[in-house]
């Protein structure tokens, strides 16, 4: 089965699960490139400058679990709070990559969009401006930045996909 009719064939609730488990399996990549290098960039827009925060990824994989098991009205608000902020704070180097003022690998870079993505999706934005579902996406990205970085091989992340597709279905 194509990974696209996997993710769409899970519940969303779901699908943040799995999409937070394969950024959380590529947290070390963002880990490891920002213990060896500043992560920090000027913006060519207006010429400031910015610091990243090395726990962003961290954080939000953090963030976003506890998100995905509450069901209580108010807690639903005081998340959502933090939710917006996580954005704007992830929006941020984002859009500096985008605009080739933040130069990172690729796999950084991966990750980076992937958690990006699984907030705008949680955030209750679905899909991509082509259409695509942003879980999938996010999936899509951290998978390709695991498998680039040789953290898991593609039968190994076949495993995960087996498994999550047998245990919620």
């Amino acid at each position: 089965m194509p990974l696209t009719e996997l993710v769409n064939s899970l519940e969303k609730k779901t699908q943040i699960e799995l999409a937070i488990e394969l950024i959380e399996i590529g947290l070390p990549i963002w880990e490891n490139y920002n213990s060896e290098n500043r992560i920090e960039y000027t913006d060519s827009v207006v010429g400031m400058y910015h610091i990243i925060n090395k726990n962003l990824i961290k954080k939000s994989i953090k963030l976003l679990k506890k998100i995905n098991v509450q069901n209580n009205f108010l807690t639903d608000k005081i998340n959502a709070l933090k939710i917006k902020s996580l954005h704007d704070e992830i929006r941020e180097p984002v859009v500096a990559r985008e605009d080739d003022d933040f130069e990172i690998p690729i796999e950084v870079e991966l990750i980076l969009y992937s958690t990006s993505n699984l907030i705008e999706y949680v955030m209750g934005k679905t899909h991509s401006s082509l259409n695509e579902n942003l879980a999938y996406i996010s999936i899509n990205q951290s998978i390709d930045a695991i498998t680039k970085s040789k953290i898991k091989t593609f039968d190994q992340i076949n495993e995960i996909l087996k498994t999550c597709k047998t245990e919620y279905n």
